[in-house]
């Protein structure tokens, strides 16, 4: 609905009134369509492929759509820059001169992102990365080809004066023929006329008459005329030589209201010196809050999070935190064991038992299930002197776990090849243990400590899963953002054709990725597997509404001011339309009570209101405080 509204456009002369001419829904309509081929195709090819899915490809979608959309919007408005007095073919070679590297660059590095994303270690993340990144290069491939041509045929419903809607012609037939003889009889009156009154020097209206004529010689005997200009086509006696030029020039193109407001009011407005001091602080204050968000972020996914709030398991994973809080059992595998008949090898042994039970996440030796111990509890309490013999180590142990009370359990600790141990395991009670930062960090002191053991000892509890996300969750976000930030600025270089530019460009990515980072750790959103997808994903968003008005500014003409202003009224509005696009889309997740669903919400909501605040606040009030010379802008560079 956004974008069919937005692709209606008023008539400059009435704005109450919409030129059903100029006005594009059927566009919009194949903006939308492209979005759903993208999805359609990338999916099909990568289940043709047999590639796995994940549930949090259902995010994809809106995806897609905030990155079409924003390229409609911006191939749109390039279109409507071109001159009307052109061809068809003209017109998208201009538009697509300008838009192309815009949207280039906007997909590109959509790409590369995620392309990126696939090299991480989770493999949720991993598939998750896959499908988005086919999803967006199926949408550049469509942007390109079924978009493009969908326009040049709107182009020649425009170019043709029908109606945007249902393609017929807001035309009317002339007979040109009885215009002539109208013509001809009046101006045999006006001869008549003139014969009797004082000879003029030059008969305007006779030298008039005979071009008209010789002009209309080449039409048929009926012309088609656009209705609204039919009367142009019709001289009349009473015209004058300047209203006869000015229709020989054609009719004038006005600049779009929006257009003419970025340009005339916005953009001296926040050029002046005033609203730069404003600015300055403003940003302070951004960056301040944003860094104190990103000192203070918080690790962590909780499993409960991986469902809706109302489902069983969440209510499950809460309620088992009060167990976690004392008494969890760790299982400790010892995988080569030693032979107890040596009195050495049981001392070692206990000592591996007191490593583990002397930490701040295990409860001591009272929480402690070991046969060993058991089994020597049981012969202390027979009075039985313990030497090093197998009879006391072998036959007698083996009898005593098989018809003990516990018998069961140590059946399902032990396996024995014959009457040797080939494996066993204890289990330690855990205490603190309830928040994933525990879980991480209890996983990580107890696996050092198993890999400082003799007797290949290894370590599980069920929430080791979740603490090894937690573990590698934040060296991945980092390799990932940085290599991200590398390939968005290589690829800026590239496609922006001044060296300095891109670097604004990298600056402005950096500056709109701290401020997501802080303020979604200010909003409640934890560092996890989900938030990581959704920081990479607004890199590749902080790249597009921040490269946009910048390449407007290298294609614009005239001094720093000049190409400020000229970039806002080239790119401002479809920048805001992107992004409020955006907004409006996914502004509906925040009524789905599911974790993953918000932490998507919220990036990418805080990425289109921070990113769309700096390209059409923070980075003209910059560029504007550098000489034009500083950016060392090539002249071939300047498109319009």
């Amino acid at each position: 609905m956004y974008a069919l509204i937005s692709s209606f456009s008023l008539k400059s002369s009435n704005a109450k009134k919409i030129d059903w001419i100029s006005s594009k829904p059927w566009l919009a309509t194949a903006g939308m369509f492209t979005t759903v081929l993208s999805i359609v195709s990338a999916f099909g090819f990568l289940f043709l492929l047999g590639v796995h899915y994940n549930v949090i490809n259902t995010i994809i979608p809106f995806l897609i759509i905030a990155i079409g959309i924003d390229d409609m919007f911006l191939m749109n408005a390039c279109w409507d820059q071109t001159s009307k007095s052109l061809s068809v073919p003209e017109r998208m070679s201009k538009t697509l001169s300008h838009a192309g590297v815009a949207v280039t660059i906007t997909n590109v590095t959509d790409i590369m992102s995620f392309a990126i994303g696939c090299i991480t270690d989770l493999p949720g993340i991993q598939f998750f990365c896959i499908y988005a990144c086919v999803s967006v290069a199926f949408s550049y491939l469509y942007q390109l080809t079924f978009f493009s041509g969908a326009m040049a045929i709107m182009g020649e419903v425009e170019r043709e004066k029908r109606h945007c809607l249902f393609f017929y012609r807001t035309l009317r037939l002339v007979d040109i023929s009885k215009m002539n003889e109208e013509a001809d009889s009046k101006l045999q009156q006006i001869k008549n006329i003139s014969r009797s009154a004082s000879p003029a020097p030059f008969n305007y209206l006779s030298s008039s008459n005979s071009s008209f004529s010789s002009d209309t010689d080449s039409f048929s005997s009926k012309k088609t005329i656009p209705a609204e200009f039919a009367w142009k086509e019709q001289p009349s006696p009473n015209s004058s030589i300047s209203e006869k030029s000015k229709k020989s020039h054609g009719p004038h193109e006005e600049k779009d209201r929006i257009v003419y407001f970025l340009g005339l009011v916005y953009g001296p407005f926040i050029l002046s010196n005033s609203v730069r001091l404003f600015s300055a602080v403003i940003f302070a204050i951004y960056l301040v809050i944003a860094l104190y968000g990103c000192y203070n972020f918080r690790e962590g996914l909780n499993p409960g999070n991986l469902v809706t709030n109302d489902h069983y398991i969440a209510k499950y994973f809460s309620d088992i935190k009060h167990f976690w809080r004392i008494g969890p059992q760790l299982h400790v595998a010892v995988l080569n064991p030693p032979n107890l008949t040596l009195g050495e090898n049981r001392e070692k042994l206990l000592d591996v038992v007191k490593s583990f039970e002397n930490t701040p996440y295990t409860l001591g030796r009272e929480g402690t299930v070991f046969f060993l111990l058991e089994y020597m509890n049981y012969l202390t309490d027979l009075n039985v002197e313990i030497a090093d013999t197998e009879k006391l180590w072998n036959t007698k142990l083996n009898s005593w776990l098989k018809y003990t009370g516990g018998s069961t359990q140590w059946a399902s600790n032990i396996r024995m090849n014959g009457t040797e141990f080939q494996s066993f395991r204890f289990q330690i009670a855990l205490k603190n243990f309830v928040e994933p930062n525990d879980h991480k960090h209890a996983a990580k002191l107890l696996r050092e400590i198993a890999d400082r053991q003799p007797y290949n000892v290894v370590v599980y509890h069920e929430a080791f899963p979740f603490a090894d996300q937690y573990l590698i969750i934040l060296p991945a976000t980092i390799q990932n953002v940085v290599i991200s930030l590398l390939c968005m600025a290589v690829v800026s270089f590239l496609l922006v054709p001044s060296l300095p530019s891109g670097f604004v460009i990298f600056v402005s990515i950096v500056s709109i990725n701290i401020g997501v980072f802080g303020y979604m750790t200010l909003w409640g959103v934890n560092l996890d597997a989900v938030s990581m997808i959704s920081i990479i994903m607004s890199i590749g968003f902080a790249v597009d509404l921040s490269a946009h008005i910048i390449y407007a500014f290298v294609t614009s003409h005239g001094d720093t001011k000049q190409r400020v202003i000229g970039a806002l009224e080239t790119l401002g509005w479809p920048i805001f339309q992107g992004a409020s696009s955006t907004i409006a889309g996914i502004s509906i997740l925040y009524t789905v009570d599911a974790y993953i669903i918000l932490v998507f919400f919220k990036t990418i909501w805080l990425t289109m209101l921070i990113g769309a605040i700096h390209g059409l606040f923070f980075i003209p009030v910059f560029l504007s405080l550098v000489p034009v010379e500083f950016f060392r802008i090539p002249k071939s560079s300047e498109l319009h």
